[in-house]
C-alpha cells in the first residue's frame, strides 16, 4: 500500500514540472485542466500567462517535494519510516499548489483590463458623426 501511494505521489510530480515549466515560460496555452484557472486567469491570454508565470515557482517546488517525498518513501528501509515521508510530502504538495494558485491569481487581478473601443459602430454615418464629436454626446461645434 506505502508503495503504491508513494508512486503516485512521484506521478502526480510529473505534470506539476510541465505545467511550471510552461508557465515560468509564458507558454502554457489557456485551457481547462491545467495551470492556475480562476476567473481572473482566464479573463484573457495576458492574464492566465501572468498568473501562471507567478505561480509557477510555487509549482516547481511542488513537483519537488511530491518527487523527493515519494521516492523517499519508495526507497525507505521500513514502512514506519516509509509513511511520514508521503503524508508530508502530500501536504507539501497540497500547500504549495494552493499558494501558486492564489498568488496567480492576485497578480492576473492586477492586470489592466485592455480598453475596447466603444465608438459607433464603423457605418459612414456614424464617422460623420464622430467628426463632428456627435457621436460620443459632445455639443456640436
Amino acid at each position: 500500500m506505502l508503495s503504491v501511494i508513494a508512486g503516485l505521489l512521484v506521478l502526480s510530480g510529473m505534470p506539476l514540472v510541465v505545467v511550471g515549466w510552461l508557465g515560468r515560460r509564458r507558454r502554457l496555452p489557456r485551457n481547462r485542466f491545467a495551470g492556475v484557472r480562476t476567473p481572473a486567469t482566464m479573463r484573457d491570454q495576458e492574464t492566465f500567462a501572468v498568473g501562471n508565470q507567478v505561480g509557477a515557482p510555487f509549482c516547481l517546488a511542488a513537483a519537488a517535494v511530491a518527487v523527493l517525498g515519494g521516492s523517499g518513501a519508495l526507497f525507505a528501509p521500513s514502512a514506519v519510516s516509509g509513511w511520514p515521508l508521503v503524508v508530508i510530502g502530500g501536504i507539501g504538495v497540497i500547500a504549495l499548489t494552493v499558494t501558486a494558485g492564489l498568488l496567480g491569481d492576485r497578480a492576473a487581478a492586477r492586470v489592466p483590463e485592455p480598453e475596447r473601443f466603444t465608438g459607433c459602430g464603423g457605418s459612414c454615418a456614424c464617422c460623420d458623426l464622430a467628426a463632428r464629436n456627435a457621436c460620443a454626446g459632445q455639443p456640436e461645434a
